[in-house]
């Protein structure tokens, strides 16, 4: 119980941008998997800024849990701010021609539930970097 009470808001915020980090990398595999975009393969440019980017939130949240005054610490929330916004517009520009072709000429049924897992992605993806921008304001753990 203690571990809880010792956390601060940052420490949530930097969760919440993990958690919306994988719901974007994992969308963004279904997506990949779909009739529609299958064709298109997997971007390892685009995997690699995202999954790095949350390996990166993880070591501030481990780092600053053991030893919240390094300052060195406080590089890895804008690193993995930076990644995640990379991956994020890696998506949108993989993504943009294909999202115009089936809004204007292919919609129907199994286009627009392939598109779905292509929005829920690219929203999830920049969730994680909001919640990545607004949680570096704070820290993980309360002053003593």
């Amino acid at each position: 119980m203690s571990f809880i009470k010792k956390q601060s808001i940052g420490f949530y915020l930097t969760i919440l941008a993990v958690i919306f980090g994988l719901v974007g990398i994992t969308a963004y595999f279904i997506n990949c998997n779909t009739a529609y975009f299958s064709n298109q393969g997997v971007h390892m440019g685009l995997v690699v800024c995202i999954i790095v980017g949350i390996i990166f939130e993880i070591i501030y949240i481990l780092g600053s849990e053991k030893d919240s005054t390094k300052i060195w610490l406080d590089a890895f929330p804008v690193l993995s701010g930076i990644l995640l916004m990379v991956g994020f517009v890696i998506f949108v520009s993989l993504r943009v021609n294909s999202i115009a072709t089936i809004l204007s000429f292919e919609r129907n049924a199994q286009t627009m539930s392939d598109l779905s897992s292509a929005i829920v992605g690219m929203v999830c993806c920049l969730l994680g970097v909001l919640f990545t921008i607004i949680s570096s304001f704070f820290r993980i753990v309360k002053e003593k």
